[in-house]
């Protein structure tokens, strides 16, 4: 009876097979990140370029957003200018850390993340 009845009262889209891939990314993303090369305790959560990192981020996730928002919903298009913003992000990390030399910041990343969700938002709501 229960599942009679939530079958006829949900109106929500059933999403299978989406889920495991995602889990399993994240795993190979945790995988080949445990080699990484972290910075030390030169490395500040509010250091020179944390501002950089965040204006940058929220420049290319709005372009991004904007951009896939004449085409996309608003839910979509918001997730590709984040998904564009972290992947711009990540390469700047690997480019440090491989071509540089120096270090992956996770610090930069959260900064990254940041200004992503923020551009990102934005974008979506003045699109509107």
């Amino acid at each position: 009876m229960w599942k009679r009845f939530y079958k006829a009262s949900s109106t929500r889209k059933v999403y299978r097979g989406k889920y495991p891939a995602a889990l399993l990314a994240l795993c190979l993303i945790n995988v080949g990140c445990a080699g990484f090369r972290r910075c030390g305790p030169d490395d500040a959560w509010f250091g020179p370029d944390k501002p950089k990192h965040l204006a940058a981020s929220a420049l290319i996730a709005g372009a991004a957003t904007a951009a896939a928002a004449q085409d996309q919903g608003r839910d979509e298009a918001t997730a590709i200018g984040l998904g564009t913003a972290l992947a711009a992000g990540a390469g700047k990390e690997w480019y440090d850390l491989r071509v540089k030399e120096t270090c992956w910041s996770w610090k930069d990343m959260a900064w990254n993340l940041l200004g992503a969700s923020l551009g990102a938002t934005l974008a979506a709501q003045a699109t509107d």
